[in-house]
């Protein structure tokens, strides 16, 4: 039995994993947020971000400040208001990267040329 393996979908399998890994890849060099702060971008880092502005909030302290350690390990002081902005920043950073990898994946079945293959990139 005869198997055709059509050398495009070949392409497009490899070019996928290497979309997955971009996606994959992208949090884990860190995002700069407009506080000129680089923070860790990993789905955990958010997270706990994000638990402890919640937290924060939750016990009334909101007129104080807090400490945070970003992607390099400095400590830096914020206020709750600049923490929620950061955990903002953070969580639509993690939605761009997932927008772009659709975006990638869309393009990637779409293509009908070795070209259109190799020009999607994440």
């Amino acid at each position: 039995m005869e198997t055709n393996i059509n050398p495009l979908d070949g392409m497009k399998s490899v070019h996928k994993s290497r979309i997955r890994d971009g996606f994959l890849n992208a949090p884990k060099h860190g995002f700069m947020t407009s506080l000129n702060i680089k923070m860790d971008a990993q789905r955990e880092d958010i997270d706990n971000l994000t638990r402890l502005h919640d937290r924060l909030l939750k016990t009334g302290t909101t007129s104080t400040t807090t400490v945070i350690r970003d992607y390099n390990n400095q400590f830096h002081t914020v206020t709750i208001a600049e923490l929620a902005a950061i955990v903002g920043e953070l969580v639509d950073f993690g939605l761009s990267l997932y927008t772009r990898k659709w975006e990638c994946e869309v393009a990637l079945a779409a293509a009908t040329k070795e070209e259109d293959v190799v020009a999607v990139t994440f």
